[in-house]
């Protein structure tokens, strides 16, 4: 057998190598191109909660360049895995395997600063059991970003403030 024949290393089973934190946020499928963090409010020491987080690259910037405290939640076993591999050494970050709808609703009110869904659960999962949950567990003010596909070549990044629910 020449080394042409020779069947490739399985790699799936490799575990993730620890990966420093990302420089920027993808909000989109173009790199470089959304908003600034900047419309999610003052990060530092404030408290992410990611909707279907992936891999976690996004919510590792917030927390390792931004000085947040994160938390990710997806339902994918292998997801959770990859993403405590690569960024499960940062400081302030947690991935939590569930649903991301019974997760929210299971914390304390007010308990996040900012929702965020990058082509997250709001993608995959009915989005008015998202919406109540995240509504729960964000604090008046709070913020809910969501990143949707549009098109084939075009995303969608929309913002929601939580209302201040208390009487004037």
């Amino acid at each position: 057998m020449d080394r042409y024949d020779q069947q490739a290393p399985e790699r799936s089973h490799r575990p993730a190598r620890h990966v420093s934190a990302p420089t920027e946020l993808e909000w989109t499928r173009q790199p470089g191109t959304g908003p600034g963090t900047s419309i999610l409010g003052p990060l530092a020491g404030r408290t992410i909660i990611e909707l279907g987080c992936g891999s976690g690259r996004d919510l590792a910037h917030l927390v390792g360049v931004r000085h947040a405290i994160g938390i990710g939640i997806d339902r994918d076993p292998a997801k959770i895995s990859r993403a405590r591999h690569q960024y499960g050494h940062l400081s302030n970050l947690a991935f939590v395997l569930g649903d991301a709808a019974a997760i929210l609703i299971s914390m304390p009110p007010s308990a996040a600063d900012v929702c965020l869904s990058i082509f997250g659960a709001f993608s995959f999962s009915p989005s008015g059991p998202l919406l109540r949950a995240a509504a729960h567990a964000l604090r008046p003010g709070g913020r809910l970003a969501i990143t949707l596909r549009a098109d084939d070549h075009h995303d969608h990044v929309i913002v929601f403030v939580r209302k201040n629910t208390t009487a004037a």
